[in-house]
């Protein structure tokens, strides 16, 4: 199957180019809409986005929100590895940033960042983890960071 592609700015030429069809690419890109756009699980389960998808791609076959729900953990647990993975081997030092607060229903956040510089002076930032904390004392945000980084 051959699709248009414009490269560059507008003024430049349309070409076709060859365009191959992967369903194991489809569901990642599926998971990544669901979470790049905030999406509920049940959004594939929507008549308006099931029309969508089988007229850009008759051949996809919509998963279920539970076979989302699953890539969208798989996806998770891959991009933790990759993490984990830049975090040995690209830095020598890492500099950990915790920020709390509470929210209107009165219950207390944290969320860990890592930031680092790589050997090319690149400033990298990750968050390692976004949680509920019992409250805002120093023991038990140590034991939440203890936890995050045991695992």
């Amino acid at each position: 199957m051959l699709a248009y592609c414009t490269k560059g700015d507008a003024s430049t030429t349309k070409m076709l180019v060859p365009h191959s069809y992967k369903f194991e690419d489809c569901r990642r890109v599926l998971a990544e809409f669901v979470i790049s756009d905030e999406q509920t699980f049940t959004v594939v389960e929507g008549n308006g986005f099931c029309k969508l998808l089988h007229q850009l791609e008759p051949r996809f076959t919509i998963p279920s929100r539970f076979t989302i729900a699953r890539d969208y953990y798989n996806l998770y647990l891959d991009e933790m590895r990759k993490l984990k993975d830049f975090l040995k081997k690209s830095c020598v030092r890492v500099c950990l940033t915790i920020d709390t607060w509470a929210s209107c229903q009165n219950l207390n956040y944290m969320c860990l960042t890592a930031h680092s510089i790589d050997n090319d002076w690149m400033l990298h930032k990750r968050v390692l983890n976004f949680c509920l904390a019992e409250n805002h004392k120093g023991e038990t945000i140590a034991k939440a960071v203890e936890k995050c980084l045991m695992a």
